[in-house]
């Protein structure tokens, strides 16, 4: 009979080095899965702390629009806001009239297809933020639920443009 101890230590020795393979590839994997997860957290709560920062500007926004100019959609929800009209103390900057992304949707639908910085400057100019970096992320957040909701589109270049008759049928189809 012959010895196959060599043999075996060799199957062993192969066995041990797939192990430690495998098990490298495996920690590889979970560091990428961290790194992956960190950072859509952290694009999260970038998006949710935009959100918030929007509910407050809105909020601003509706507390110095005159009682009597007000409409039903811009009560905060469970909330009635009773103000009396401020005759005597004059508006810091221009109120925007529309909700901001009723706003985006009306001037890709009168202008066409739009960059992202051009509807940011549009935003300033009508007063819906104070500086650059609140407006560029309300836009962006807003820009994304919007889409989202199908009332616009992104195009390959990364302009945003009005949503077509064909998109709505088929988001609704989809529905």
């Amino acid at each position: 009979m012959r010895d196959i101890r060599g043999d075996l230590q060799d199957r062993a020795a192969l066995l041990e080095e797939q192990l430690n393979t495998h098990e490298a590839q495996y920690e590889k994997l979970i560091e990428q899965l961290k790194r992956e997860h960190e950072t859509r957290l952290e694009d999260l709560r970038a998006e949710l702390e935009a959100v918030n920062r929007l509910m407050e500007l809105e909020l601003r926004r509706i507390e110095t629009v005159p009682a009597g100019q007000r409409t039903p959609a811009r009560e905060p929800m469970g909330q009635a806001v009773h103000q009396q009209p401020q005759h005597a103390q004059p508006q810091p900057q221009r109120q925007p009239q529309l909700p901001l992304a009723d706003f985006l949707v009306r001037k890709l639908n009168e202008a066409g297809a739009m960059s992202r910085d051009d509807l940011r400057r549009l935003t300033l100019q009508e007063g819906y933020f104070a500086d650059a970096d609140t407006a560029d992320r309300g836009v962006q957040t807003t820009l994304i639920n919007v889409v989202k909701a199908g009332l616009i589109r992104q195009l390959p270049n990364g302009n945003f443009a009005p949503a077509t008759v064909l998109d709505t049928i088929r988001l609704r189809r989809a529905m």
